[in-house]
C-alpha cells in the first residue's frame, strides 16, 4: 500500500506545474538576429599553422613555477 501511495504522490507532482505553451513559435524566435559575420577559414588555418594561435605553454608554466618557488623561499626566510 505504501508503494502505491508513493507512486501516486510522484505521479501527481508534475500535475501541479503549468503545462508549457507549445503553440506557434514566438516572433522573437523567428526574427533574424544580428549574427556575427563569419571569417574565411583559410586565413585562420594559416595563422594556426604559423604558430600564432597559442603561445608556448611550457614557458608560461616554467615562469609560474619559478614565481611560486621564489614566493615559497621568501616565506621560509620570513619564518612563516
Amino acid at each position: 500500500m505504501t508503494r502505491l501511495a508513493l507512486w501516486l504522490a510522484l505521479g501527481l507532482i508534475p500535475a501541479c506545474s503549468a503545462a508549457p505553451d507549445l503553440g506557434a513559435p514566438r516572433s522573437s524566435l523567428t526574427a533574424q538576429p544580428g549574427w556575427p559575420t563569419l571569417l574565411p577559414l583559410a586565413p585562420v588555418i594559416a595563422a594556426a599553422d604559423a604558430g600564432a594561435a597559442l603561445p608556448d605553454p611550457t614557458a608560461t608554466e616554467q615562469a609560474r613555477a619559478e614565481a611560486l618557488r621564489a614566493r615559497a623561499a621568501a616565506m621560509q626566510a620570513a619564518g612563516t
